[in-house]
């Protein structure tokens, strides 16, 4: 068990839709998956989970309407998607430096060589049939990158079929201080959704490894920027 790799989050990946975007606004580049060893892995708390409060600001984009704490630990969010239109049908739900209280923002990932989530598709307007065609493209967002990227994920495909229900999302840390940490979902084939709209539920929950399930958590929690432009940390939380 102990040479077997941990594979859990995701790294750079452009489709029509949103997704972590370049100052410069240059594509996206998909890196090869690193192995990397499960000790080197970092995951967010649930308090962490609940701390995520910042989304793209396109009015027509989606959004989370609901989160709550579920026994596992972990997350659930509600995330509408207004229509299948590109615009519409894509998320990165983070703490950012870009906005939002930013809690996690400056976190050291000096240690990490990857990031994780867990990611269950719990339900698609209010549907949980195994049958059900709609698809999403989802991932574990973190950044900068060493390319100069706010932030980047690899992609995994989450579906309501047994086999596709559940997925860990394992993005490859480039950064020594976090700027944006948390979350990307969008619609895989837009046309198998409804134009008018979809109401999805996500669960989000920390991963876990080793005999005793232990959480490699991120440290991190109130950081507030100085007049140096430096980060300091406040409060740490998720411990």
């Amino acid at each position: 068990m102990r040479n077997r790799v941990l594979f859990v989050c995701v790294l750079a990946f452009w489709l029509c839709g949103v997704g972590c975007q370049t100052r410069s606004k240059r594509a996206v580049v998909v890196a090869k998956p690193v192995e990397i060893s499960p000790s080197r892995i970092s995951t967010l708390s649930e308090q962490q989970l609940v701390s995520l409060d910042w989304h793209s600001p396109n009015r027509t984009g989606a959004r989370v309407k609901g989160k709550r704490v579920v026994p596992g630990p972990g997350v659930e969010f509600d995330i509408y998607f207004p229509s299948n239109n590109p615009g519409s049908r894509s998320l990165n739900f983070v703490s950012s430096g870009e906005g939002g209280r930013g809690s996690l923002v400056g976190a050291d990932t000096r240690n990490h060589e990857a990031f994780a989530l867990k990611l269950t598709l719990v339900s698609i307007d209010g549907q949980s049939e195994p049958g059900l065609k709609q698809k999403l493209v989802a991932g574990a967002v973190i950044g900068p990158t060493a390319t100069g990227q706010l932030c980047s994920y690899e992609p995994v495909t989450l579906g309501l079929a047994a086999s596709e229900k559940t997925v860990i999302a394992k993005t490859p840390v480039s950064t020594d201080k976090v700027y944006e940490v948390g979350f990307h979902v969008h619609m895989l084939n837009p046309q198998d959704w409804n134009r008018l709209g979809s109401m999805v539920t996500l669960r989000v929950e920390p991963v876990k490894y080793g005999p005793r399930g232990t959480e490699p958590r991120l440290e991190a929690g109130r950081w507030t920027r100085q007049p140096s432009g430096a980060w300091q940390l406040q409060q740490v939380y998720g411990k």
